[in-house]
This record gives structure tokens, C-alpha cells and sequence, in this order.
């Protein structure tokens, strides 16, 4: 009897890692808590040339996720390094230093994308440190892979999330980039740890350091 075919996971949740060994834990056990409701997620961990313990860390999880090398430094390469061998239906970028909010995150985007047929939809997040909704922050989204798969982001950092999203929101009728008349879920999912000593947006807003 023929093996039956394998079903591509509902989305693809992809999330850079540069030495983040004292951050990973709450998105660690984020995940780790997820009700999917039925649906399959692959997780991608992309190391971007950690010298630190992330890795184990990542594996001393025991989330079942898939890791990955990229040796090209940079949030865009990384994640273009996943995106080449993603099979979610469903993109969902995040960062390793940030979390969901809730247990149910993954299946209430899922659940709106799937039943409007949605191409892109706009998760609504929460800060302590940023009040701004911009459009580029690229964790605020979840991307039908289809509809973004002819995309990848360029290998300059800081504006990689700018020059990838001006791309979507154009194809996705909205070329003013008003990404907030956009579908959206009902309420914040996703905290954005903002001005994480140590990140990208830390070295360059305030050390001015050129990566």
C-alpha cells in the first residue's frame, strides 16, 4: 500500500536567531503552549552566526522545529533562507526576542485567514516601550506564502522589513502603505520587546553601529 502524501503544514513560522540566549525563553514557551486547533505549524530557527547558547537552548525545548544555518549576518538573509524551503500555506515571521500573547494565537490568525480567503492579514500587537503602528514590522503579519512567494528580502540592514513590505502592500492594493485598512484580528497577539539591549533596532537607533 503507497505511503500517503504528507499534508503541508498550515503555516511557517519563521524566527532569526543572533545570539539570543538570555531572550529565547518566553517565545520558547509561547510556542511551546500554542493550541493549534487542528492546524500544523513548522517552526524555523534560522541561526545568523551565534557564538552564544541559543542553539541549545532552542533544543533543550523540545519544540519540534526545524534549525537552520545562514552565515550571511542580517534579519533578511536569514529569513530568505527559510523562506527557500518553507511549505506552510501561511507565513508568519517573528523575532526570538518577542512572544504571543496568547495560547491561541496561531489558530485565531488561521482561523480568520482561512475563512475570508485573506492574502494578508494584520496581527495587532502590544509594547511597553513603542506606541507607533508602522507599516514594516513584518511579525505583524501573517502572509499567504503564494501570494508573497516571488519576494524575498534584500541583504542591506537597517530598512530590509521597509523595502519587503513596500513590495506586498503594493501587491496587496494598498501602494500608500496604509497597512491598517487592512484585515485585522480583533485584539494584540504578539509583544513586541522593543530597544532589547542588544538587537538590531538597539545597535543602530543607539550605538549608531553599522552591521
Amino acid at each position: 500500500m503507497p505511503a500517503l502524501l504528507e499534508r503541508n503544514p498550515d503555516v511557517s513560522v519563521i524566527i532569526p536567531v543572533y545570539n539570543l540566549e538570555g531572550y529565547l525563553d518566553p517565545m520558547l514557551w509561547s510556542l511551546a503552549n500554542q493550541n493549534l486547533g487542528g492546524y500544523t505549524a513548522e517552526i524555523i530557527f534560522v541561526l545568523n552566526n551565534c557564538t552564544d547558547n541559543s542553539e541549545d537552548i532552542i533544543r533543550q525545548s523540545r519544540i519540534a522545529c526545524q534549525i537552520m544555518d545562514c552565515t550571511t549576518q542580517g534579519c533578511g538573509p536569514a529569513r530568505n533562507a527559510a523562506l527557500d524551503v518553507a511549505r506552510g500555506e501561511y507565513i508568519w515571521f517573528m523575532d526570538g526576542d518577542d512572544w504571543l500573547l496568547s495560547r491561541t494565537a496561531i489558530k485565531a490568525a488561521l482561523d480568520k485567514a482561512k475563512a475570508e480567503d485573506l492574502n494578508i492579514l494584520r496581527i495587532p500587537f502590544w509594547s511597553d516601550k513603542f506606541q507607533y503602528n508602522y507599516f514594516s514590522m513584518v511579525w505583524q503579519y501573517l502572509l499567504r506564502h503564494e501570494f508573497v512567494q516571488e519576494f524575498r528580502f534584500p541583504n542591506y540592514q537597517p530598512g530590509e522589513d521597509d523595502a519587503y513590505m513596500k513590495q506586498i502592500l503594493t501587491k496587496a492594493g494598498r501602494p500608500d502603505l496604509n497597512h491598517l485598512l487592512l484585515p485585522y484580528l480583533d485584539r494584540p497577539y504578539y509583544f513586541y520587546n522593543y530597544m532589547r539591549e542588544g538587537s538590531n533596532m538597539f545597535r543602530h537607533q543607539v550605538l549608531g553601529q553599522k552591521i
